[in-house]
């Protein structure tokens, strides 16, 4: 007996509280007030530093191919890293800089002949 009065007056006790939260239109969000939000973005940009490059020296690698695949002079490779021994002791796994400001030239472009137009 004590159940079927429970039963009725939880029912009710519910339908209560249920009303009190708005109806199911959305009247409880018309209530509210807005909410304001900010973003902010920030970027960060890398600039690639092209004016230094780097080798690692394989095995079997020497001075002299490494400069000659990189088209600069063996000496500025010595130079710019302070190489001993003209760079002839390289070691596997070791970074040489690579110039980047100079330039091998295997031959000189042929001249421009100029002649000469002046009359006897």
């Amino acid at each position: 007996m004590l159940r079927l009065t429970l039963l009725p007056t939880a029912v009710g006790l519910l339908s209560l509280i249920a009303v009190g939260c708005g109806s199911s239109e959305g009247a409880a969000f018309d209530t509210l007030p807005p909410i304001r939000t900010t973003t902010s973005t920030s970027t960060t940009t890398t600039l690639v530093d092209d004016r230094r490059m780097f080798y690692e020296v394989k095995a079997g690698d020497n001075l002299a191919e490494i400069a000659r695949s990189f088209q600069v002079p063996k000496s500025e490779i010595v130079r710019i890293n302070r190489l001993l021994n003209n760079g002839e002791i390289i070691q596997i796994g070791q970074i040489l800089e690579i110039p980047t400001d100079v330039v091998l030239v295997d031959e000189l472009p042929t001249p421009i002949s100029t002649t000469s137009t002046e009359a006897p």
